[in-house]
């Protein structure tokens, strides 16, 4: 590790290559549902997702949660769903593509990923991090 000294903070590195991100499976499933309940409001064309909440003050008085339990991490089978003050929570499964959505905050890096690739060579161009506390 004292490779990351200049880091400060680095806990370690890794990296992908475009040649991995291209052969990624963006449908599959998470292990498990997101810690975050999904909500949704009823519009005239159906439920619509209006937020994700690690904790909803509402919601656990709803459903009897202690203040204790603020901040710890809950889990909720798939497809559980309370319906509280119009608002519909449900315990969601994400996608690799929910999560990493192709048009969103990443989208800059795979665009420039994938014009060095074309010139490089796909095993040739990767992403590296470095994780810190």
């Amino acid at each position: 590790m004292d490779r990351f000294t200049a880091w400060e903070a680095a806990d370690g590195v890794t990296w992908i290559t475009w040649a991995e991100l291209k052969a990624v499976d963006w449908n599959e499933p998470a292990e498990r549902p997101d810690g975050r309940l999904h909500q949704y409001r009823q519009t005239a064309d159906g439920l619509r997702l209006t937020g994700k909440a690690g904790w909803c003050p509402r919601f656990a008085q709803a459903v009897g949660l202690p203040e204790s339990a603020m901040g710890q991490p809950q889990e909720w089978p798939e497809g559980s769903e309370w319906l509280i003050d119009g608002i519909l929570y449900r315990a969601e499964t994400m996608r690799r593509r929910e999560a990493v959505t192709e048009d969103g905050e990443w989208k800059p890096v795979w665009t420039v990923m994938e014009a060095l690739a074309s010139t490089h060579g796909d095993d040739n161009v990767r992403l590296v991090v470095w994780f810190d506390s």
